[in-house]
């Protein structure tokens, strides 16, 4: 299991288990945020997204195992998580909730993927019309092409959050945010999604299926034939992540 911590004290190793799962995929921004170019991306070339878009998921009561490999030898132990026994909620109800949280988590990270492969492609681009100012058929090209990925990535995230001051109060949150808070709303107490929250999450999948279809034709036309013209140029191609 992943976010376990270990001390070392005379010898003597420690873990412990927080019994919460690994976080979801980060996104990671590989741009400036919308009117604030001086905002620039980290020694790694990204930064991190400002509205968060990250979440862990408190595991159900249940048998779990705790495996430790040394020196390539394998040991394992059974470990049991118990439920609080102040909760209100059964144990069918933790697993109805941990089962829409992990829904849940999987949403947020498709949207996550969508914005990597969206952000990915637009520093390539911004490179080159860095590199290109001289040639106008590639930066128009570039342009257009930059517009169409935004246009969808400004249903995802909000690309006005800078990380700093009053941001998320002075834009709004976008379908990442949307999901993320909905993560928590569903997490709170012990018992499993109501009819609201189902019927959100519903949408927010019907939201994201639909921008993944706008993005997968983009991709396979627009960027196709930003390629093609770049070839004929004798220009290196714009890669997207996943092709």
């Amino acid at each position: 299991m992943q976010t376990i911590r270990g001390t070392r004290n005379a010898g003597l190793n420690r873990v412990w288990w927080n019994l919460r799962t690994d976080q979801s995929k980060e996104v990671r921004m590989r741009t400036s945020p919308q009117y604030a170019p001086e905002i620039r991306l980290n020694a790694e070339g990204f930064r991190p997204l400002p509205e968060g878009g990250r979440m862990t998921i408190l595991v159900a009561p249940g048998s779990y195992t705790v495996k430790l490999s040394v020196d390539g030898q394998e040991y394992s132990q059974p470990l049991t998580v118990l439920k609080d026994p102040n909760a209100g909620g059964s144990d069918a109800d933790i697993q109805k909730q941990t089962a829409a949280l992990l829904e849940l988590r999987k949403d947020l990270e498709s949207a996550a993927d969508m914005v990597n492969q969206i952000e990915t492609i637009r520093g390539q681009l911004e490179s080159l019309k860095g590199i290109l100012r001289g040639n106008a058929d590639v930066r128009t090209g570039a342009d257009d092409l930059d517009k169409k990925l935004t246009d969808i990535e400004d249903n995802l995230i909000q690309r006005k959050y800078t990380g700093q001051g009053q941001d998320t109060t002075r834009y709004p949150v976008r379908l990442i945010g949307r999901i993320t808070y909905l993560a928590g709303d569903v997490a709170t107490g012990d018992y499993p999604p109501n009819m609201q929250e189902q019927d959100v999450k519903s949408m927010f999948e019907s939201q994201l299926a639909s921008l993944r279809k706008q993005l997968d034709g983009v991709v396979s036309g627009d960027l196709a034939n930003f390629n093609r013209m770049l070839r004929d140029k004798n220009i290196g191609n714009v890669i997207a992540p996943g092709q």
